[in-house]
């Protein structure tokens, strides 16, 4: 894609790549694909305090996205990350769409707003859809977009093509296949980002601006915080919850999701938790 819609040329490719402990050359090819996917997902947790924090926005310029994920070492909700991968991709020499989905994880709803943005990547003219902001319940490779596609092994994914033509990513549990959003391949561009990171930040039904959403994939367990509930997934059992209490909420960021936090935000997480 052109750089002017990605920024490509204006990504620090080897500040990411030590910020994601990618190690090794790059290319325009399927290993790099996958080893970026992994690496990402392993490093990066899914962060939305900043919605929290007494910010009125939460910028998707490049700059500001390069600033607090790989400088600061925060991480960031679904379409910072999307900004962030799309330069890296750019830069490395792939050729990419964006697209939308509407997730149904947390909602069961098949046709809830399409809040969700993954990437599309073309390799020897095979479509793969390349996921890396999904969080917890989100896969850790690329999968190829063709209709029965799976991702074997630990952490098994599908995608299944409905009736109506949307495509569906599914978790594949011992309690059965959860399905976590379904999308259409019609390409989406970051003016849409923009819409629906304002719906995101202000609206009364964003399930990201009222209540601290955490989430992390490791190679091991999968975390994601809702409010003050932790949930581990493991391979082949059953997920756990449970609810944590002040002290561990305060340290969850940095202890279990790899969050740096500046003092500042420490403080002004630890009045949010006490309330007014």
């Amino acid at each position: 894609m052109s750089d002017s819609m990605w920024q490509g040329g204006g990504v620090d490719l080897d500040a990411y790549l030590t910020r994601v402990g990618y190690r090794g050359d790059v290319a325009a090819d399927l290993a790099t694909l996958r080893g970026l996917h992994a690496a990402h997902v392993d490093a990066i947790a899914f962060d939305n305090l900043d919605a929290l924090l007494g910010g009125t926005a939460v910028p998707l310029d490049l700059d500001s996205v390069q600033d607090k994920i790989v400088r600061r070492g925060r991480g960031g909700w679904c379409l910072e990350q999307v900004v962030l991968m799309a330069a890296v991709l750019d830069r490395i020499g792939f050729t990419f769409s964006a697209l939308a989905g509407r997730t149904r994880i947390r909602t069961g709803n098949r046709f809830g707003p399409a809040l969700h943005v993954a990437l599309c990547v073309e390799l020897d003219d095979e479509p793969w859809l390349f996921d890396v902001s999904f969080g917890a319940y989100g896969p850790h490779a690329p999968i190829r977009l063709a209709e029965n596609a799976r991702l074997e092994g630990d952490w098994p994914f599908d995608l299944v093509r409905e009736p109506n033509g949307e495509h569906v990513l599914r978790f594949l549990r011992p309690e059965g296949p959860a399905e976590l959003y379904g999308f259409t391949t019609d390409a989406r561009y970051p003016s849409d980002f923009e819409l629906l990171n304002h719906f995101c930040l202000t609206h009364p039904r964003s399930p990201f601006n009222h209540r601290m959403v955490l989430q992390r994939t490791r190679p091991d367990v999968r975390y994601l915080l809702a409010g003050d509930t932790l949930t581990e997934i493991r391979p082949a059992e059953p997920a756990t919850t449970r609810e944590l209490d002040r002290d561990e909420l305060l340290a969850a960021p940095a202890e279990i999701f790899g969050i740096t936090l500046e003092p500042g935000d420490v403080q002004a997480l630890s009045k949010i938790l006490d309330g007014p």
